[in-house]
């Protein structure tokens, strides 16, 4: 089988499942809400600091622990609901039926892991971001090499992470060991799931694109005379449009990885995808 026609299959089997589990669609949407009511409730108490206090004293102490504690916030509200997902997904290709809130008491469940793996990621998040600072503040070619040195590190960790959170719903790994095996599987999948992923984000960039040309047309038009009103709905219209094409890409790239995943460990064909499918994928992994 040609490479992009089992890339073609493997996502029409992925929106199968996500078919089958619509009410997955709601796990990104909560996420979404809460880092946004997250990061309101984080952002009051500092801009509120800045002002008593005026850029009087030195507060890069406190920015680290600001930010850091930001981090960390949407970090666990992030794992949180992509372990819904990934449970919700785990028990469809079982063969099962998960409700919304079995999936949601199985986030609960594994809440420790939610929290050691969030703090792993909100230290990370917070190097990659004072390595970013340290380049804005830099002159010259040290400062190119930094912030090229953190894109770099940012690709590296966005890419042995892929297959975290399903580690951690199959095997409840800590940390460290869902890295290793989130490591273990891409190895296996090296071509496939890389593809996939950053497919995934270009095919949502299409998707997007007449989202955001309406937007721009529409802002252009209110130059032209269109009214506030009509120009706010249909600026409405195309936000919800947007909002959409995110939650099911979103969804769908973990339906995609978490699929990977449980061929990579369970070594049996998950349901309603093709097992043809799936062994090719790994046979063109291996050297």
């Amino acid at each position: 089988m040609f490479f992009w026609d089992r890339t073609w299959a493997l996502t029409r089997m992925t929106f199968d499942v996500i078919k089958k589990d619509n009410e997955m669609l709601l796990f990104p949407l909560l996420a979404a809400i809460s880092s946004v009511l997250f990061s309101l409730a984080m952002l009051f108490p500092t801009v509120i600091t800045e002002l008593l206090h005026a850029g009087r004293l030195e507060w890069q102490p406190l920015q680290i622990a600001v930010t850091f504690a930001t981090y960390f916030g949407l970090a666990i509200i992030t794992t949180f609901f992509n372990t819904c997902v990934v449970y919700t997904t785990r028990v469809r290709l079982s063969g099962g039926d998960a409700t919304f809130g079995q999936s949601v008491s199985f986030a609960f469940s594994r809440f420790g892991r939610i929290l050691s793996w969030s703090l792993l990621a909100a230290t990370v998040g917070l190097l990659l971001s004072m390595l970013e600072n340290a380049a804005r503040k830099g002159k010259g070619a040290g400062a190119i090499l930094l912030l090229v040195l953190r894109g770099m590190l940012s690709i590296a960790w966005n890419v042995v992470t892929l297959f975290v959170v399903p580690a951690m719903v199959y095997r409840d790994l800590g940390p460290i060991d869902a890295i290793k095996s989130s490591m273990d599987t891409l190895r296996s999948t090296w071509g496939e799931s890389l593809v996939r992923h950053y497919g995934m984000g270009l095919a949502t960039f299409v998707f997007a694109l007449p989202g955001i040309v309406g937007a721009m047309v529409i802002l252009f038009a209110f130059s032209s005379g269109l009214s506030v009103g009509l120009g706010v709905a249909m600026l409405g219209v195309v936000g919800l449009y947007l909002l959409c094409v995110a939650l099911v890409f979103n969804v769908a790239n973990a339906v995609f990885n978490t699929a990977l995943y449980h061929y990579a460990t369970t070594q049996q064909t998950p349901a309603g995808f093709s097992p043809e499918v799936l062994q090719s994928v790994f046979a063109q992994s291996r050297p």
